[in-house]
């Protein structure tokens, strides 16, 4: 079979790097050529290697359809003969086959559980967990010594699987199950795709009127640290990651938990300085720790003692499967309690934290450009947890709910949940009360030094719920 196939430059450097990694991920700006890279690539690869098998995925048929079945074909009519249109399946005289599939629902991948495709390939990956990432590899093996398996990846910033996507490709942070090695990162770029520029000239002119910035520099440059759907676009490495310090003495310190065993419980460490400013400086994230070994972690640290507040989830006052007349087993409070660690039940309302953080992590209009959330940069699974979060489709006011992939820490919304909690028991402290709060916290510091466990505790027995009372809380008339 002759067909004329011609890739474009950064196609084919695609192309040789697939033939040297086992996964591949072609990603960035729109417009670059992704998919029909994709869709080229796969077609040499069944020419290229009798008897092979490989499968283009989507997440819907109508996707599938208009962006891969119906341009092959009007590209390369001859195919037409070879193609089974109920198995979506198309074969060739060498013994390959290229077959098109879609699984809508997470669940759909179940379906291909003992396949055997040599290339799998997804397009627009960023609409796919890593859960279904992973799954679907378990079919991307090699029965042939002659063929070795592939994994080829496309896709843009956003959507449910840029967490993943970014943290393996862009940032190269790996797990200990992944090899780096194993996975290389192509950035596609407009300016790549020399046929859509020659066709379409004012296409980037389109791109660059996207009035929001962030969205604009997602879809022109490929900007993994701000994309469609996020919800948090005003998280900024510049702005909210900053290089540990010293927490002074007389700062208030809290706490905050989000239990987890099977996927990862998180606890984080907080201080608040006298502007109102809160700094998370330290986070435990670890899966598959029962309450006394990561009360054991926490006990390590010696300030864990000085956190008051501790907010928790309300699961950790939940008493499962007792029967009647049966004596209850202690819940993840009490055990936490029999460790020295005291839980206090958090403000849980998923959309008042979520328009919590959102306030104190803003800062565009804000005196000197300046936020009053900050993340110490030895916390970069929480950074990147906010950073990844997206719109929940159902409920846009709300967040995603991201469940973590088999315990990783670097995925899944563990951190986020924390950091909500925390945050929200929290008074937003506003402009007019800041140099009341400035102007105290300094006078009481130079007369009373550095001892801010006694204060603290007479601020707290004498103020009751600092979120509602929030200046009586800085000592404030």
């Amino acid at each position: 079979m002759n067909l004329e196939i011609a890739l474009q430059p950064k196609q084919r450097k695609f192309l040789e790097t697939v033939e040297k990694t086992p996964v591949t991920f072609y990603g960035g700006a729109r417009g670059g050529g992704k998919s029909k890279g994709l869709q080229l690539i796969m077609l040499l690869r069944r020419l290229q290697y009798s008897n092979s098998t490989g499968a283009i995925f989507r997440r819907t048929y109508p996707e599938l359809e208009g962006n891969h079945i119906r341009p092959l074909f009007q590209a390369f009519p001859e195919l037409r003969k070879y193609w089974n249109e109920g198995k979506k399946l198309l074969s060739i005289p060498n013994g390959s086959t290229l077959q098109f599939c879609h699984c809508e629902n997470e669940k759909d991948v179940a379906l291909y559980q003992g396949r055997e495709f040599h290339d799998l390939a997804i397009d627009e990956a960023g609409q796919w967990s890593e859960g279904m990432f992973r799954t679907l590899q378990g079919s991307n093996r090699s029965s042939k010594p002659e063929i070795r398996a592939r994994s080829l990846l496309t896709g843009n910033p956003g959507g449910v699987g840029h967490g993943w996507l970014k943290r393996i490709f862009v940032e190269r942070r790996f797990n200990e199950r992944e090899r780096a090695e194993d996975y290389a990162f192509i950035q596609a770029l407009v300016d790549d795709n020399a046929a859509l520029m020659e066709n379409d000239p004012d296409y980037v002119h389109r791109l660059e009127t996207e009035p929001n910035e962030a969205l604009r520099r997602a879809f022109r440059f490929g900007d993994w640290d701000i994309f469609a759907g996020q919800y948090f676009q005003e998280i900024s490495r510049e702005k909210h990651l900053i290089k540990p310090f010293a927490i002074p003495p007389h700062w208030n310190r809290f706490g905050a938990y989000d239990f987890g065993f099977n996927h990862p419980a998180a606890f984080g460490w907080f201080a608040n300085d006298e502007d109102g400013n809160t700094y998370l400086y330290r986070t435990l994230i670890k899966p598959r720790l029962r309450v006394d070994q990561f009360a054991a972690e926490l006990n390590k640290f010696e300030d864990t003692a000085q956190l008051y507040p501790i907010v928790a989830g309300h699961d950790c006052w939940t008493v499962k499967g007792v029967l009647r007349d049966e004596a209850a087993p202690p819940t993840i409070a009490e055990e936490f309690a029999r460790h020295g660690i005291n839980l206090k039940k958090a403000v849980i309302d998923r959309v008042q934290g979520a328009s919590q953080l959102r306030s104190y992590l803003a800062w565009k209009d804000r005196p000197n450009n300046k936020p009053r959330f900050y993340i110490f940069d030895n916390c970069m699974e929480a950074f990147e947890c906010i950073a990844r979060m997206i719109h929940d489709p159902d409920r846009p006011e709300d967040v995603l709910k991201v469940d973590a992939t088999d315990g990783d820490s670097n995925s899944g919304d563990d951190a986020y949940d924390m950091i909500r909690y925390g945050l929200m028991s929290r008074p937003l402290i506003t402009e007019s009360i800041q140099p009341k709060i400035a102007k105290y916290s300094t006078e009481w510091y130079k007369k009373n030094g550095p001892d801010w466990e006694s204060e603290r505790e007479r601020l707290m027995e004498n103020t009751g719920n600092w979120p509602e009372m929030p200046q009586n809380m800085w000592g404030i008339e």
